[in-house]
């Protein structure tokens, strides 16, 4: 997993060095299993902002990104939705979203576009679906996803840590 984590990396970086501004987004999976228990949102875009869970978390920050959700302690199986919530102000083409398996993982991507808002305010709650997929996810007692800027790819920030079974 590690050797291909790099691998994988490597080539996302060389894709932003490209130069793609694309800040589309393509759902994870369709056609996964439903969620646990997360916050949902009434807007059917990729990334809402969050409306009705809104009151549950603060995603102020201030030159980068804070991950609320996953919190920490959350156990999920292979297959399963998770949305992330996360808050940035960091401004650009989109997030990636990494699937990482402990803090020492580089992780993978667990889209295969950029998503998420081009301008972030600091302030607001904004949603991401992803899969637990094993296209680059696997059984962890240390789970973690990462949710990275593009352009600034040095203030992403971590989930909290959470189990996934299979």
């Amino acid at each position: 997993m590690k050797f291909y984590s790099a691998m994988f990396l490597a080539a996302s970086l060389a894709f932003v060095a490209c130069g793609d501004d694309s800040s589309s987004s393509a759902p994870a999976d369709e056609t996964a299993s439903s969620a646990k228990e997360t916050p949902k949102s009434s807007s059917s875009t990729d990334t809402p902002k969050s409306s009705e869970d809104s009151g549950k978390y603060d995603c102020t920050v201030s030159g980068g990104v804070k991950v609320v959700y996953p919190a920490g302690g959350e156990e999920f199986k292979m297959g399963d939705t998770i949305t992330v919530i996360y808050g940035s102000d960091i401004q650009g083409s989109g997030y990636r979203f990494a699937f990482k398996v402990d803090e020492n993982d580089a992780g993978m991507d667990m889209l295969k576009n950029s998503a998420g808002p081009e301008t972030p305010d600091g302030k607001t709650c904004y949603e991401q679906k992803v899969v637990l997929s094993d296209d680059y996810a696997e059984p962890s007692d240390e789970a973690i996803i990462r949710v990275i800027p593009y352009e600034r790819q040095n203030k992403g920030a971590n989930s909290g840590t959470f189990k996934v079974k299979e």
